[in-house]
């Protein structure tokens, strides 16, 4: 399921919600489709200042993008589908968790990205795999 036929199923399922619910699935489909620009970007081995510079903006406006701290119009959006060589709908194309608990979560769905950039940006392999290991200890039950 790609990220537009998710947002369609959450609109769908949630009519008649209030103006928290509405912003709170923005703020997701914001926050996807950063990690859709990064992903793609990356993939076209291009640094965030390179892109930056192509679009004429400052590289903390790129990185606010993929974080999905600010909102990326439209016009923005095909400036950089046309600069990474993709259509603009890759970036609504987004592999589906299969956990529906976590998926309907939107503050949920919003940190684990948070989780998961931060991880990455872990260099020393042994500090990633003490990451690991603590939020490993936190899902698993403590014994008495």
């Amino acid at each position: 399921m790609n990220c537009a036929q998710k947002n369609e199923l959450t609109m769908k399922s949630s009519q008649g919600s209030g103006p928290a619910d509405r912003r709170k699935r923005s703020r997701v489909l914001d926050a996807e489709v950063g990690q859709c620009i990064r992903q793609h970007r990356k993939n076209a081995k291009m640094t965030l200042q390179g892109l930056a510079d192509r679009l004429g903006i400052a590289y903390q406006q790129v990185q606010k993008y993929e974080t999905g701290v600010n909102r990326v119009g439209a016009g923005r959006l095909m400036e950089i589908a046309e600069i990474l060589g993709v259509p603009v709908a890759a970036f609504f194309e987004t592999p589906h968790t299969g956990n529906e608990e976590v998926d309907n979560d939107a503050d949920a769905v919003l940190q684990c990205r948070q989780i998961m950039a931060a991880f990455m940006r872990i260099k020393d392999p042994q500090k990633r795999k003490a990451a690991l290991t603590y939020v490993r200890s936190l899902t698993e039950p403590e014994t008495p």
